[in-house]
This record gives structure tokens, sequence and C-alpha cells, in this order.
């Protein structure tokens, strides 16, 4: 990917890492299937990571096999929405892209997100404010 890790963290099921530019990356082991605690706990490692002022997203879904109700509405909400000021979701397998348009139509989030086919694409759109006066 085009960007230099500066800080990275995991847990069990997902990948933490923020790039030089102040991007927060995530992405899950194979096989995830995240629950309500697991959004809760993402929230608060992302939260910790970005020093409390929300970074862009780039969001890894490709491994995410199945995620509750619960979860999604947390991640669509008020706290999580504290960590990011918009988000690239990147759904490359058929069930991501399932999970990330029941996200988006379903939940609508409170920032800016959209669903790319790949990290590059993603990582453009993040960059784009990030390059203006």
């Amino acid at each position: 990917m085009d960007f230099k890790v500066i800080e990275e963290r995991r847990n069990n099921k997902i990948i933490f890492k923020i790039s030089d530019d102040n991007i927060l990356f995530t992405s899950c082991v194979p096989n995830t299937e995240m629950t309500i605690e697991d959004g809760k706990e993402s929230t608060r490692i992302s939260a910790e990571m970005v020093k409390y002022e929300p970074r862009p997203l780039l969001c890894d879904l490709t491994n995410v096999v199945r995620m509750t109700k619960e979860c999604r509405k947390h991640f669509a909400g008020v706290d999580h929405a504290k960590t990011f000021n918009k988000a690239a979701l990147i759904v490359t397998s058929p069930i991501s892209r399932l999970i990330g348009n029941f996200f988006l139509g379903l939940n609508k989030p409170l920032k800016p997100t959209r669903l790319f086919n790949s990290n590059e694409e993603g990582l453009k759109w993040l960059r784009e404010d990030l390059n203006r006066p």
C-alpha cells in the first residue's frame, strides 16, 4: 500500500495502523465475525490511536464474514463517529460488499462513507481533503 506505518496495534480480530499522513487503517483477520463487543473495542482502540481527533479511516472489510446488527448500528453511531472524519470501506468479496451495502443503506453513518474495490481507490478519496489548503 501507498503509505508508511508509524504505529500498529492489534487484537484477536482487527489490525489497526496509523500512516505517516495520519490515516487510520483497519483490517480483520480471515473469517472475522464482528459482535457489538468487537465494535466497541475497535472504537476504543481507534480513538486512542487517533488521539481523540477524527482522522480519515480506511476500513478493509474483505475478511469480515458476519457483522451483527448491533455492531453495524454502533459503527454508524455517535461514539464511533468521533474517531473519523470520513471512511472508505474496502469490499473485495461478495460477503464484504453485502455487509458494506447493508451498513450504508440501513445504518446511515453520520460521516461521509463510501465503498471501494481497492485500497488505492479508497486512499485516493481519503487524501482529497488532505491536499486542500
